[in-house]
């Protein structure tokens, strides 16, 4: 069993680690709604066959079925803060570099797909990460307060602000929303590289070191012990499956059927998040 490293942490508020980690949130999901809204948009833009368009939710999702239980399972072993940091600057290259790919007129479907696997790659260990940060940060006693703003923010940033936003940025210029997003996610990068504490995991003492696969297979063993979590881990994992495959063609039918533009569709994703 692996032990959080704690550390002093300020009585009362929040505190102004909180407000870094609050800080770079906000950034890296607003930086994520304005572009992932204008993936879809350029699939459809390259072409109209719902079987390509599909695809691209196909490689950007399909990171969480390979590599979910990898990411949880090396979030225990690295430096949590660094590893947030380095996955934000690297998927923050992805968005630059496709951006770049959009201004020369040199952006492809295969090239999209890889981009987004990647991306999907990133974010399995960044949000693992990400949820064992903030008991570092915020108090017991402020953790309920603490998740809830940032949940909001993060819903506020990527549906209420980034989905249209991005819509609006792609009618204008494609590559915009992609060099906003990874604007976006530099600036977290450097808010979380300036948390101050221990993010890295202990071990009690005298425990010795687990193997990786064996901390991966005690960890679905003991999932699937508890049959509450089982249950709903199995219910999700449909929820999810169906959710995607429906919002994979969502853009076709926003643009084809419903006769949307891309601003339009930013607003329909935002009216579906509500």
């Amino acid at each position: 069993m692996v032990v959080p490293a704690g550390r002093d942490r300020p009585r009362g508020g929040l505190g102004p680690e909180f407000r870094k980690l609050w800080a770079a949130s906000t950034l890296s999901n607003l930086g994520d709604g304005v572009a992932l809204v204008a993936a879809p948009l350029l699939a459809a833009a390259l072409t109209r066959d719902p079987a390509l368009v599909a695809g691209l939710a196909v490689a950007q999702q399909l990171p969480w079925l390979l590599f979910t239980l990898l990411s949880g399972a090396l979030a225990d072993r690295l430096d949590r803060r660094r590893a947030m940091a380095a996955v934000g600057a690297c998927r923050a290259a992805l968005f630059g570099a496709l951006g770049v790919a959009v201004l020369l007129d040199r952006v492809s479907l295969p090239l999209l797909y890889a981009v987004f696997f990647l991306l999907g790659a990133g974010e399995t260990l960044f949000d693992t990460t990400a949820a064992t940060v903030l008991p570092a940060v915020v108090p017991r006693e402020g953790l309920p307060r603490a998740n809830a703003r940032l949940s909001g923010a993060a819903t506020v940033a990527n549906y209420f602000v980034g989905k249209p936003l991005g819509g609006l940025l792609f009618a204008a210029a494609a590559a915009l929303p992609f060099l906003l997003g990874a604007g976006g996610l530099v600036a977290a990068a450097a808010l979380i590289l300036a948390l101050r504490g221990t993010f890295r995991a202990t071990r009690p003492p005298g425990a010795p070191p687990a193997a990786l696969g064996a901390e991966i297979a005690e960890g679905l063993q003991w999932l699937w012990r508890h049959r509450l979590l089982r249950t709903l881990a199995l219910a999700l994992t449909l929820l999810n499956v169906t959710f995607v495959g429906w919002n994979s063609v969502l853009v076709l039918l926003a643009l084809e059927r419903l006769g949307l533009d891309q601003a339009g569709f930013g607003i329909l994703l935002t009216a579906h998040a509500a």
